[in-house]
């Protein structure tokens, strides 16, 4: 008896183990089939987009044939926010976390600051590239460029073409810095470390664009490819001539009444034209079936200022470097031919530094394995199975230097502070119906875009009356009736309802003082774990004159003072 039990004992082990190695088969072969499988990731990001400059936000004055196709064929996201500025955006987008976190929370780098993204950050193309992603960066770097470590090819991608600071001007790549004593002028267009002197009056969006068509069409489609298309449009160039386009576009935004409004408007329409030719291209080389992709703005259109380019938040309150939503709230969808009940407005609470575990999951890897500091939220199955959204708060973010903050809970918002003296917060930008030539929404001219005829080898098309429902529903409106705007003042706060009050017209902080208290320890958690931003410098030793005129990493070969 004692004989045969031990038999079937072993008999069981073996079962077990035959079990067991069965399920580690099965395991490798999904991984990988995952591996065969990933999806191609395209993320275009344009710069100081405004909400209605689109024409999926109810807007007839720019046409944008193309990125509408897009955004109608996926997923609208129409409560998605970014942060106030350029830095801030593309530190939180890159790494996943608050900028607080990582000390970028403040007014963004100029090309003479030695500050830049903490080198200890894991970026999002290292755990893309960990998966076996090609990673390839197009555009603008602006996380740092005082050394080389800084840059691109040092932090993830394997591969950049552009510039490394906030903007230059769009046909010969020249930055102006404006210092205490001088203006400093330097050439900042890169192919990784070299100079690209010779790309010298080729319009910058086409430049961007021929590029990523060129990488499309070199890559082999069975390697997962990130591409970061990061565009210098549609952000202000130099003082003296902050807008321009080819000639030949800004002649067909005529109907445009306002001249600057009207460039304005040429240069969306050509980085419009940019997001059709990559989707072409993705087509032409079979990886569009098999790709992600999402185009949004950094942060809101500024209309006054230093860096004004003539864009339209409208009916949003405020603009770039603000907490309102004019300058936080911003234009984005995704799109994927495996995206279940799209195409779809989402309302569902959504914000840049999710995309990092997001695509993490997407990529086939694990968003539990990011690190515990990680503020990102894995929006994948919200996304792909129209689910709910992981995310129900948000930080908008806390400038300890200016006093400003900006926290989302629901449909509750509080904004702290007020921006630029006061001058920033107000209602800005042209509705889209004033200072224009009647001009009818081109529902024909979405349906027969690029992107709508390269989307149509793949996937079934939106019709027109699906378009005309989505547009209706991601078209913010407003009631400018029994206003009561809160009077900014510094370390103000103002409460919304944003379900019921979309454009921040009815402070109820002192209706619902619990819920402001309540908010405020939020406010109060999050600066406990802030990591002070350093002080925006100018290094002199960065003076584009020593080195050509370009601006080049300068601590590279730093002996003295060298603390950046």
């Amino acid at each position: 008896m004692v004989a045969m039990f031990k038999r079937l004992q072993m008999g069981s082990r073996s079962v077990a183990c035959v079990l067991v190695i069965a399920a580690l088969i099965a395991r490798l072969g999904d991984a990988i089939s995952t591996s065969t499988g990933q999806p191609h990731i395209i993320f275009i990001l344009a710069d100081d987009m405004g909400w209605n400059d689109v024409g999926f936000h109810g807007s007839n004055q720019i046409p944008t044939p193309n990125i509408d196709a897009l955004c109608y064929n996926g997923v609208i996201l129409n409560n998605y926010y970014a942060q106030p500025v350029c830095t801030p955006s593309r530190a939180a987008l890159l790494t996943g976390k608050y900028p607080i976190r990582t000390g970028m929370q403040g007014s963004p780098l100029n090309n003479l600051d030695p500050a830049g993204l903490p080198l200890n950050e894991k970026l999002l193309p290292e755990y893309l590239r960990d998966l076996g992603y090609t990673t390839h960066a197009i555009g603008k770097w602006h996380l740092g460029m005082a050394r080389t470590t800084q840059l691109p090819t040092y932090r993830g991608f394997d591969s950049h073409f552009g510039y490394r600071g906030g903007y230059t001007s769009y046909y010969d790549y020249v930055l102006q810095q404006s210092t205490d004593n001088e203006d400093l002028f330097g050439f900042d267009l890169y192919r990784n470390l070299t100079a690209s002197w010779s790309d010298v009056g080729t319009y910058a969006t086409d430049l961007y664009t021929r590029e990523a068509v060129s990488m499309i069409n070199d890559h082999d489609p069975r390697v997962p490819l990130f591409m970061y298309l990061a565009h210098l449009a549609t952000h202000a160039g130099n003082e003296g001539k902050p807008l321009e386009a080819p000639q030949e576009t800004v002649q067909k935004m005529a109907h445009v009444v306002d001249a600057n409004r009207r460039t304005y408007a040429a240069m969306v329409s050509k980085l419009d034209e940019s997001v059709g030719k990559v989707v072409q291209a993705l087509k032409n080389h079979q990886m569009l079936d098999n790709s992600i992709i999402i185009f949004q703005s950094d942060n809101g259109a500024p209309m006054v200022g230093e860096y004004k380019n003539w864009g339209s938040n409208w009916p949003l309150r405020g603009m770039k470097d603000t907490m309102w939503e004019g300058g936080v709230k911003v234009p984005a969808c995704m799109w994927n031919n495996q995206l279940r009940g799209a195409p779809r407005v989402s309302y569902d609470l959504m914000h840049i530094t999710d995309w990092l575990p997001t695509l993490v999951t997407a990529a086939g890897g694990f968003s539990t394995s990011l690190p515990y500091d990680t503020d990102g939220l894995d929006q994948w199955s919200s996304l792909l199975d129209n689910t709910l959204s992981a995310r129900s708060e948000v930080l908008l973010n806390i400038d300890e230097k200016k006093r400003t903050a900006g926290f989302r809970r629901g449909s509750w918002k509080l904004v702290i502070g007020q921006s630029g003296n006061g001058d920033y917060d107000h209602y800005f930008g042209e509705d889209g119906t004033r200072n224009i030539r009647f001009v009818a929404y081109d529902f024909y001219g979405i349906s027969n875009s690029d992107v709508s005829r390269a989307l149509s080898t793949v996937s079934r098309i939106t019709t027109q009356h699906e378009m005309a429902v989505l547009r209706d529903s991601a078209t913010v409106r407003c009631s400018w009736r029994n206003v009561s705007t809160c009077e900014t003042a510094p370390g103000k706060s103002c409460l919304f309802d944003m379900d019921s009050d979309p454009c921040e017209q009815r402070d109820l902080s002192r209706i619902y003082p619990h819920i402001v208290r309540e908010m405020k320890r939020s406010l109060v958690y999050y600066k406990g774990r802030l990591v002070p931003q350093k002080p925006r410098k100018q290094d002199y030793r960065a003076n584009p004159s020593r080195f050509n005129y370009t601006y080049h990493p300068w601590l590279d070969h730093c002996l003295v003072n060298c603390d950046t």
